[in-house]
């Protein structure tokens, strides 16, 4: 990025997005003894896709001083009372647990999972940090013959360092229902999901042979995305807009910033929320 500086300065309002009621969910590829339990969803939330995942910064009440928010692990359910029968769900009397890692992070920052009545993290976790502990997603009492199927609300992730984190989450079941005492269902795979503390410029590349500037950033829904430019910071600087602007929707987007490479140039992006 020769000569081409990126610093963010977010024009943030209240954030009340789709992301903050999303649901990932745990089922399994079949039913019998040792079939894997996998993310049913999970196309959707992988670092594959384009979703990220923003936390907010608060300054009061339960979680001030970090970035927050929270997407609901859920395990799908077998029954019509909880919502079933679900096709992808796992076998009765199967008792499903989460465990998390932090992939990838900012140095220096830390990524939090909080209890619903927890007044402090109940995890944290540095970059490049797996941890053992489990927690769980189904609600019922493990029993045999029990509906695995779980939907806790009120849980939360959190921060401490604005950045993007790549977070592994991992299932297992623990029920003691399956040959020999041990669980029905072997574990998922680790499904690694994109979090962003704050709205980050994750990337800015000149392309000297097209003539113009690529940038990217994670674009949080119910808000109008637009980068803007200067060349100089202080009360001489002069920002406009740089490329078209965006409606958020929860993923990385990209934006051309057409003028020529090589000169330097500051960036910052702005949202406006929109008003339904």
């Amino acid at each position: 990025m020769k000569n081409t500086l990126a610093i963010l300065i977010i024009a943030f309002f209240s954030l009340k997005s789709a992301a903050q009621h999303s649901h990932l969910n745990v089922g399994a590829l079949g039913k019998n003894q040792g079939d894997k339990l996998f993310f049913a969803n999970g196309n959707e939330f992988a670092t594959s896709s384009s979703y990220v995942k923003t936390l907010n910064y608060t300054n009061g009440a339960r979680y001030a001083g970090y970035y927050e928010g929270g997407i609901t692990l859920t395990a799908l359910p077998e029954t019509a009372p909880f919502g079933g029968p679900d096709p992808d769900a796992a076998a009765f009397g199967s008792y499903i647990q989460f465990s998390m890692s932090c992939l990838e992070g900012p140095e220096g920052g830390t990524f939090q999972f909080w209890e619903v009545t927890g007044t402090t993290p109940t995890l944290s976790l540095a970059p490049g940090e797996t941890n053992a502990t489990l927690f769980r997603l189904s609600e019922s009492d493990g029993s045999p013959g029990s509906d695995p199927y779980g939907h806790i609300h009120g849980r939360r992730f959190t921060a401490t360092k604005a950045g993007v984190y790549k977070i592994g989450f991992k299932a297992w079941d623990t029920s003691t229902n399956g040959v020999n005492g041990g669980p029905i269902h072997t574990p998922s795979d680790v499904l690694p999901v994109w979090f962003e503390a704050g709205v980050n410029i994750v990337f800015i590349e000149p392309d000297y042979e097209e003539g113009h500037v690529h940038i990217k950033f994670g674009a949080p829904a119910g808000f109008s995305w637009q980068i803007e430019a200067t060349r100089v910071l202080g009360p001489q600087a002069n920002w406009q807009p740089a490329g078209n602007p965006m409606v958020g929707a929860d993923v990385f987007v990209a934006t051309i910033h057409d003028v020529p490479p090589g000169l330097q140039r500051f960036y910052r992006v702005k949202g406006t929320p929109i008003i339904p």
